[in-house]
């Protein structure tokens, strides 16, 4: 019965897993253009996001830092959520997924541990014990499905190959590092030298010896030259050329020049425009503002041109790590289907020809670079929602605690 029912429509499932890694490459794409966060804050980041994906209620994460053992990183988001668990979880984990290379799950019936259904991702290369794991744990009863075991367990494995990669770049700037100090030392002895050699030439040395000397200064001179510049771009990396474009943006004003764009082709389709905030001052945001701004036109405009005599309401959430943005139709769910085809076609086709799908496009791009996501959701009896999630850098000292307390094991 269950395989027969199954393969009645075996593209439904296939396109849902689509729709499924489609968003999680945006998690990936994420922390691989974020490394440069370092350990912790890169698995908080990406805690939000895992706890966003899957729905659940609590994300916990334990990186093993050094070789021994000794040094963990434990990240839980929310933070009040650690308290719950047992003395020592960290280590009963990490033995419970030592041979693991996939998810283990499981359900309690007393809920004593906190949490009715549980599941633990080692994160691990091919071969090998692993460096850590992932905890996602839900207060209610949920299985889970195979295709988002996969996922987990995809996305596990490629963290690890980021935080591995990024302790390999640390480990490998100290080196050059350690080089460049004993290139200098060397140097330093060689000018040392020179300068001992020119005393005893006297005041007027012989001309063939004077040249030898000055070109023993010139080269040295030649080599400490080279060694600043190869510093020089290993120190600034790429990160100069990601934050060039990124400037601090009003969010509110942002949303209100949007929504003021549009207000009259709304009101001559007798839309209402409505936003709500959360909280109430969302503050400010370092972002690229044309592009932020070409997405809050984009969204505003076509959910107003999707429906008509009908309230649409924008609500702007703000919290530490991202941003959240949800258009939904007070009466319909025109407006949010209306976007999310708009947004699968920017995805899945070759390009839109005209000027609004090419906006859509950058927009896409724009949101992928900074690895955040769209999506549509429903709810039983409610018209959907359309989200967009952008992860944003605080510009604003009302925001950033929340994230520290976030990130403080």
């Amino acid at each position: 019965m269950s395989s027969a029912s199954g393969s009645k429509d075996p593209t439904g499932n296939w396109e849902s897993f689509l729709r499924l890694w489609e968003r999680a490459n945006l998690i990936r794409s994420f922390f691989w253009k974020h490394q440069g966060l370092g350990e912790r804050t890169l698995l908080g980041h990406f805690l939000v996001r895992m706890r966003r994906f899957f729905g659940v209620d609590f994300c916990f994460g334990v990186l093993i830092i050094s070789d021994n053992g000794e040094k963990i990183v434990e990240v839980g988001i929310p933070e009040a959520a650690v308290g719950r668990l047992p003395t020592n979880f960290s280590r009963r984990c990490l033995d419970l997924v030592a041979n693991s290379r996939a998810p283990i799950t499981w359900n309690e019936v007393s809920g004593e541990f906190g949490f009715r259904s549980t599941v633990v991702a080692p994160l691990t290369s091919p071969v090998g014990r692993p460096f850590g794991f992932l905890m996602l744990g839900h207060s209610s009863r949920k299985n889970y499905s195979s295709a988002e075991l996969f996922l987990l367990q995809a996305l596990a494995g490629e963290l690890s190959w980021a935080v591995r990669d990024l302790a390999s770049k640390k480990q490998h700037q100290r080196q050059i590092a350690a080089m460049f100090h004993d290139v200098k030392n060397a140097l330093q002895v060689i000018v040392g030298n020179t300068a001992l050699i020119r005393q005893k030439l006297g005041d007027a040395p012989v001309g063939e010896q004077e040249k030898r000397v000055h070109t023993i200064e010139s080269s040295v001179q030649e080599i400490l030259d080279r060694i600043n510049v190869v510093s020089d771009c290993s120190s600034e990396g790429d990160d100069e050329s990601e934050a060039s474009e990124a400037t601090v943006v009003n969010i509110a004003n942002a949303v209100e020049e949007a929504v003021t764009s549009c207000r009259r082709a709304s009101r001559d389709r007798g839309v209402d425009l409505e936003v709500r905030y959360g909280p109430k001052s969302p503050g400010e945001a370092t972002t690229d503002p044309a592009m932020f701004k070409q997405l809050l036109g984009i969204l505003i405009d076509n959910a107003a041109l999707a429906t008509r005599n009908e309230t649409v309401r924008l609500t702007v959430r703000r919290d530490a790590a991202s941003l959240e943005l949800i258009i939904k139709g007070m009466g319909t769910s025109r407006a949010a289907e209306k976007l999310k085809s708009l947004f699968e076609t920017a995805t899945h086709s070759d390009g839109v020809r005209d000027e609004n799908g090419e906006g859509v496009i950058r927009v896409r791009e724009y949101l992928e670079n900074a690895g955040g996501d769209v999506y549509l959701r429903g709810r039983p009896g409610q018209a959907a929602e359309f989200v967009v999630i952008l992860p944003i850098e605080n510009s604003d000292r009302t925001v950033q605690p929340v994230l520290e307390n976030h990130l403080r094991t």
